[in-house]
């Protein structure tokens, strides 16, 4: 019996070390690449450098506007991030903890339209935010960010709130603690799991985001990272060191974030399950 428990937990951990490896050796390779002249890299694409330079990372930032790019991408994610949490929490524990006229034709609302595709819904917004002069701005991406981020939060931070006892919410009322006061002093530092589960997916949706952000921004001083990605790799495909550096820093702040944040993922994502 021990034998074959033995047996079965060196197959698990084979399977695990598989998968291990099948995903770290693409970031790896990536990581590495960065770091590699292009002379260096068409001699051996596939093998270990014979130096290592930050001349990639030095062009992008130089030629390329890299680095206006990540000022963009902060200030636009950043504050539509702050803003779509803020009113997600706000209405979901209002709809977890309040029975009102209305609550569940909002609800109904909410879900309706996080089953819209993106794809439908760009045009109508491209008109809308060429009659109010919108496109081509940062405060008009920021205003599609935080439209399109709220049903989610709303419907996700609901279950989360649900899941706080009513008991201690009816408790702090009869103290006399208001709407408000039981929202920051209660509900919030009982929520720390599903916020930072929700913020996570919101940052890491908005950061990653190509459609809205390549088609409401064509100015090229206006460009966020990932579009300033997609449009280095298509005009300089044949320098892979080059992409593989605008990879690395794109994508480096999403793998620090999930990486801090995966304990709180976690939790987050069963307890909103649970909730619900």
């Amino acid at each position: 019996m021990a034998k074959k428990i033995s047996s079965a937990r060196h197959g698990i951990f084979l399977i695990l070390a598989t998968l291990a490896v099948t995903t770290l050796y693409p970031l790896g390779y990536v990581l590495i690449t960065a770091f590699r002249s292009l002379h260096d890299y068409a001699k051996n694409p596939y093998g270990l450098p014979d130096a290592y330079s930050l001349e990639n990372f030095t062009l992008l930032f130089k030629n390329y506007g890299l680095g206006l790019a990540a000022r963009n991408t902060i200030l636009v994610v950043g504050l539509s991030l702050l803003i779509s949490l803020s009113f997600s929490s706000i209405a979901g524990y209002a709809l977890a903890k309040y029975d009102f006229p209305g609550s569940k034709a909002i609800n109904i609302s909410f879900v309706a339209v996080m089953l819209l595709p993106s794809q439908i819904l760009i045009i109508p917004i491209y008109l809308l935010l060429s009659k109010i002069q919108l496109v081509g701005h940062l405060p008009g991406l920021m205003f599609v960010y935080i439209a399109t981020n709220i049903p989610f939060g709303v419907f996700f931070l609901k279950a989360t709130f649900k899941g706080i006892p009513d008991p201690i919410i009816e408790a702090a009322r009869i103290d006399g603690a208001g709407f408000f006061k039981t929202f920051f002093l209660i509900a919030l530092p009982n929520s720390i799991a599903g916020l930072t589960t929700i913020a996570l997916l919101q940052f890491l949706g908005m950061w990653n985001e190509l459609l809205y952000a390549y088609l409401l921004l064509p100015d090229q001083t206006q460009r966020l990272l990932t579009p300033a990605l997609a449009s280095i790799g298509g005009r300089f495909v044949s320098n892979q060191p080059l992409v593989a550096a605008a990879l690395c820093i794109t994508a480096g702040p999403t793998l620090v974030l999930l990486a801090m944040s995966s304990r709180f993922l976690v939790r987050g994502v069963t307890g909103g399950i649970g909730s619900s």
